[in-house]
């Protein structure tokens, strides 16, 4: 009776216990399915899933139970009421579970209606657009028409002067010349604007369209030394196209230039980082002292392959006596310091490894780089193959002072502009030069490449 009352106890354990144990085997093959030594679920022989209750039979009496088969039915209860309650807190899990989810699937649903509004929208704007280029096109394909109806007509007027003019010839012929002069002058004049006469300078916030860099009409020409002169109208001129839009890049664009003054410089370098609107530094030519410094630390800088960008070290032309001498030299070396630093940071240097290898690279600390090499050492972003000027819209000629005041060719000399206020001069041996305009500021220093000796201050 004791032994088939126990065999009863152990089995109903049996049962309890063995779809928690086919858990527990299910989750540690999946934990460590590849731990050395871990026989898969299919080679574990497992306890059939069985009904949890106790098959039809006599019930059992437990003043009839040794302590033992007590004992195993009070852990047999207490498993049951551990399995309730886990149960319990899955179901609850399982709830919270969906209930978190409901307002992430319900953002979902909301961000995908969104989007599917805003393509709809898109879509619409687009159809409009394409609707509003096709007037445009008709708009310009009729003032074509128009424009060769005036053209027409003004060809005829043109044959009908002609015809005039040499019937006057009888009667004056200066008079005739004089008309056979405006009507040449008018064919000319006309057929001059006619070659850009549909062309708009491009405005593009991202000027670098599949390797080709557009150079629109917010446009500064920046050439020859950089003087207080050129300073002034390069700052201005950022200003004026800052008060027009902020929203294009306004371009300075450097055929050659070999520097010039620090303070000049510094003075168009603080404006173009102060300018609302971006401001690109393009070199097509040459860059070198202050130009290179300008160009390293704009915002944005474009070259051509062939470009040459140099940097070396502030020299001064300094005159006094030796406590004057060391005075000046000092300042100048401040100025080097405050200029050539933010270049050589942005090359990931010191500034003593940045004169270091100015030295390494040439005997004269001129170190000069090709526009491809100058992109490796960071001294301008971007190298392109094609630049074009967008705000070239007519081809008049432009007019030329009398030849009195036309300046002496020299040699072949620097590229150089009026606006830098440069004077060309001849030395007593009769050797041209440049005449370098007197620095306004006192503490101000010349930072110009001139191997050749043709710039001079005074």
């Amino acid at each position: 009776m004791h032994s088939r009352s126990f065999l009863r106890a152990f089995a109903l354990a049996v049962l309890v216990a063995s779809p928690a144990l086919a858990q527990t085997t299910k989750r540690a093959a999946a934990a460590a399915p590849d731990a050395p030594g871990f026989a898969p679920a299919a080679a574990i022989p497992t306890v059939p899933a069985q009904p949890t209750t106790v098959p039809p039979g006599a019930p059992i009496q437990r003043d009839e139970l040794t302590p033992e088969q007590k004992a195993s039915l009070k852990e047999v209860d207490r498993m049951r009421g551990e399995k309730a309650r886990i149960d319990a807190e899955l179901a609850l899990a399982e709830a919270k579970r969906t209930e978190e989810l409901a307002p992430l699937n319900a953002e979902v649903y909301r961000l995908t209606t969104e989007r599917s509004l805003r393509l709809a929208k898109a879509a619409a704007e687009a159809a409009a657009l394409e609707d509003e280029r096709a007037k445009l096109e008709r708009q310009a394909a009729l003032e074509a028409a128009r424009s060769g109806a005036r053209l027409t007509e003004r060809s005829n007027k043109i044959r009908e002067l002609e015809a005039e003019a040499k019937q006057l010839q009888l009667e004056a012929a200066n008079t005739v010349a004089r008309l056979s002069n405006e009507i040449q002058r008018f064919q000319k004049e006309d057929e001059a604007r006619k070659v850009a006469s549909k062309a708009k300078a491009k405005l593009l916030k991202e000027p670098l369209v599949d390797g080709v860099l557009y150079v629109s009409d917010r446009r500064i020409s920046f050439n020859g030394v950089v003087t207080e002169q050129l300073a002034d109208y390069v700052c201005q001129r950022i200003a004026f196209y800052n008060n027009q839009s902020s929203e294009f890049p306004i371009f300075i664009v450097v055929d050659n230039s070999p520097g010039g003054s620090v303070a000049a410089g510094y003075q168009i370098q603080k404006t173009m980082a102060a300018s609302k609107a971006p401001v690109y530094v393009v070199v097509k030519g040459f860059a070198a002292s202050m130009t290179a410094v300008i160009c390293t630390l704009s915002e944005r800088s474009f070259c051509y392959p062939n470009t040459i960008i140099l940097h070396h070290q502030a020299s001064n032309t300094v005159r006094g006596n030796m406590t004057m001498l060391k005075e000046q030299i000092d300042f100048t070396s401040k100025w080097f310091d405050r200029l050539a630093t933010p270049v050589a940071k942005k090359m990931g240097i010191s500034l003593e490894e940045f004169v270091k290898q100015m030295y390494a690279n040439d005997s004269t600390g001129d170190w000069q780089a090709f526009g491809d090499k100058a992109k490796e050492l960071k001294w301008v972003d971007n190298v392109v193959e094609r630049i074009e000027e967008t705000s070239v819209l007519d081809l008049l000629p432009v007019p030329q002072p009398p030849a009195a005041t036309m300046p002496m060719p020299l040699p072949q000399p620097p590229t150089r502009t009026e606006i830098s206020g440069i004077t060309s001069r001849l030395d007593d041996k009769g050797r041209p030069y440049f005449e370098l305009p007197a620095l306004a500021n006192p503490f101000d220093a010349w930072w110009v490449y001139d191997p050749q000796g043709l710039y001079r201050a005074r």
